[in-house]
């Protein structure tokens, strides 16, 4: 089964016999979640309040307030909610509130509850199963709700959870469900929380847990309780999250694992999600933009890995957004299989991290490596395990020889001798043996490495290869033995890696050649843009240029990339870098530089990255909906700086769209 829980809120019930939700919270490394673009599903329905949405028996349905008269819909999504084609709408008989409507699912029974204009609780019971025209409204005992209701099913029973009307306490209710699904209900009792908000309600192994905004703040706080004794323990708050209201909550009944999704604090309409998983906590991670709401959102469970979102949009329209929960570390294994199994890397995207050994500066090198620093050559923000753990599966190396050891390299001569400057990043041996240990435990994952600006006087081709086949081995390396790129299956790859070299391969395809060209005959040829320039504009006119241009189809070889970089400027990287340098070496011309990069407003590397990558989830969606970007020449790798999980959030949720379906 599956039920609605939302930020304010919340039921869920947990059935189907041990399948409970411990696909959420399993002993992963880490969790993310990657959400659709949203779908206005209704409409001529407009509310201000939040919609309620929920799964029984095979159909999705969705419960709202009319914005304007108050009276309470229910409208029946059938399998596929997204697709908007409406079964029902049933306005029930004589129900109005001031408040939002929520959904309780049980095994036999899905429920409408709502506060009625007295202050006490209604509900009606489906009369089948997509059904509520002429269902009966009965009430249950309740003094002095308000604002709203969350509820959690537990056994038999219906914990019922909301705030008094005359003061700011929670107060809560319990009852029965009787086998006929009328509900019978016992004495509402206070508790001694405070709030300014109405609580969420989730069932726990052996208890629930209330969850609620602060009274005098915009903290998070939480207590776990025996309900039929009435005993709950003290109030904890939870650190690191704030919110403009009380939480949505999640809980695998197997482990100690929560997860909250919250709307930000004040004025801030975008959502953010924290991951609790016992000792290892990611608070506050930041949704993306186009997901801006009203009030707060509700979330169904669809499957082991696929959810719904229900909001309440500022234009006071209805929306629904498709969102998955993964591992990035196994992103591909549980997004794309088995489903796109028989998909080749031309049919899908994945995210590409560009001069993909550069979070470490080990050593610098050039004719002026005295101005080389973290500043104007780091270009990642996690090493290469960190990355694979990520979600990166495109990994753009140089590799250099400094003190007879290979190390990833950025510089601005392919070899270091000849350069102006540059640095050595990671260690190549690390690198392969972090791979190695990736592929080893992550056995449906495939990564694609792509090496360039060799310089043949430090570590010629031939031999960087053999270091590269003795250090990984050959049975972690994809030889396509003669197939064309658009013939190779994700289920061929799985497990391996690519290994293309610019412009050379090996006798056996071990190592197999790429290009960057119009068109060629290696195994993979890149076609991008490279826009080299430190101005979002320019980036964005020179990529959008790029798609708009493409024109002829692709060859079989064609891996089409977003290069999605801002470039230093030439003295941009001189001068803002220096302020990075250590002032006993010269305080007076440090000082100077940095009041001059400041005026200029000049930034190092990472900090144009995190420019270039708050605006390429919002562009590229721009450009899907204005068909700049269409199934003929939709991107395969999202190729960046700084790359994280969040960019391996956005890929899964693009190879969910219909460009990237077969």
């Amino acid at each position: 089964m599956k039920n609605c829980f939302n930020i304010k809120q919340t039921g869920f019930y947990l059935f189907f016999g041990g399948l409970l939700l411990a696909f959420i919270f399993g002993k992963a490394d880490a969790q993310s979640l990657s959400f659709g673009t949203p779908v206005n599903i209704l409409p001529a329905a407009t509310s201000n309040k939040t919609p309620c949405i929920a799964y029984f028996k095979d159909n999705f349905f969705v419960a709202w307030i009319d914005k304007k008269a108050g009276k309470i819909h229910v409208a029946d999504l059938g399998k596929q909610p997204l697709k908007g084609s409406v079964r029902n709408d049933d306005l029930i008989d004589s129900a109005q509130s001031n408040f939002a409507p929520i959904f309780c699912v049980t095994p036999n029974h899905l429920y409408v509850l709502w506060i009625n204009h007295d202050g006490g609780l209604n509900y009606v019971v489906n009369t089948s199963d997509n059904c509520f025209k002429n269902s009966k409204v009965d009430s249950l005992e309740i003094t002095g709700a308000s604002i709203g209701l969350s509820c959690a099913v537990v056994g038999n029973n219906m914990l019922i959870a909301s705030r008094s009307e005359s003061r700011d306490v929670l107060i809560y209710t319990v009852a029965a469900i009787g086998t006929d699904g009328l509900l019978t209900g016992g004495e509402t009792k206070d508790l001694s929380f405070k709030s300014t908000d109405y609580p969420a309600v989730v069932a726990l192994a052996d208890s629930v847990r209330l969850t609620w905004r602060g009274n005098k703040d915009q903290d998070i706080y939480y207590a776990n309780g025996d309900f039929n004794a009435n005993k709950w323990t003290k109030a904890k708050k939870l650190n690191g999250i704030q919110s403009g209201t009380s939480p949505a909550v999640l809980h695998n009944q197997n482990s100690t694992a929560v997860f909250y999704i919250s709307r930000g604090i004040k004025k801030d309409t975008r959502l953010y999600y924290t991951m609790d998983n016992g000792d290892r906590k990611n608070f506050n991670i930041q949704l993306p933009g186009y997901l801006n709401v009203h009030s707060a959102v509700s979330i169904c469970v669809a499957d082991k890995n696929n959810f719904y979102v229900a909001y309440a949009g500022p234009d006071d329209k209805i929306y629904l957004s498709a969102f998955v929960n993964y591992n990035p570390a196994k992103w591909m294994e549980q997004t794309l299989f088995p489903k796109k199994a028989n998909y080749s890397l031309k049919d899908i995207i994945m995210p590409g991290s560009h001069d993909a050994g550069m979070s470490v500066l080990t050593a610098t090198g050039g004719q002026q490596k005295g101005t080389i620093n973290e500043c104007n050559v780091l270009t990642q923000i996690q090493n290469i395990k960190g990355q694979l753990n990520s979600g990166m599966r495109m990994f753009d190396l140089r590799i250099g020889l400094y003190k007879d050891s290979l190390y990833a390299k950025h510089a601005s001569s392919d070899c270091m001798d000849d350069a102006i400057g540059g640095g050595f990043g990671e260690k190549f041996s690390t690198i392969l043996h972090d791979l190695k240990d990736f592929l080893n435990t992550n056995k449906k994952e495939t990564v694609v490495l792509s090496f360039s600006h060799f310089c043949t006087k430090e570590a010629s081709m031939a031999k960087i290869a053999q270091f590269i086949i003795d250090s990984l081995g050959k049975e972690h390396i994809y030889a396509n033995g003669g197939k064309k790129l658009s013939d190779v299956t994700l289920n061929e790859l799985a497990g391996k890696a690519i290994m293309v070299f610019e412009g050379y391969a090996t006798p056996d395809k071990l190592i197999d050649s790429c290009t960057i060209a119009a068109t060629s005959n290696s195994f993979i040829n890149f076609k991008r843009e490279y826009a080299a320039t430190n101005n979002l504009d320019n980036l964005k006119l020179k990529e959008k240029t790029f798609f708009t241009g493409m024109g002829s189809p692709l060859k079989y070889n064609d891996l089409v990339r977003l290069d999605w970089q801002l470039t230093q400027g030439h003295d941009e990287a001189a001068m803002v870098c220096n302020s990075f340098q250590d002032e006993s070496i010269n305080p007076l011309f440090s000082g100077v530089m940095a009041l001059t990069s400041a005026i200029r407003k000049h930034h190092s590397i990472i900090d144009l990255a995190k420019i270039g990558n708050q605006s390429v989830l919002l562009v590229v969606n721009e450009w899907l909906a204005n068909k700049t970007i269409n199934k003929i020449n939709k991107p395969n790798v999202l190729y960046v700086d700084a790359a994280g999980a969040w960019a391996t959030d956005y890929c899964v949720q693009l190879n969910m769209n219909e460009l990237y379906t077969k």
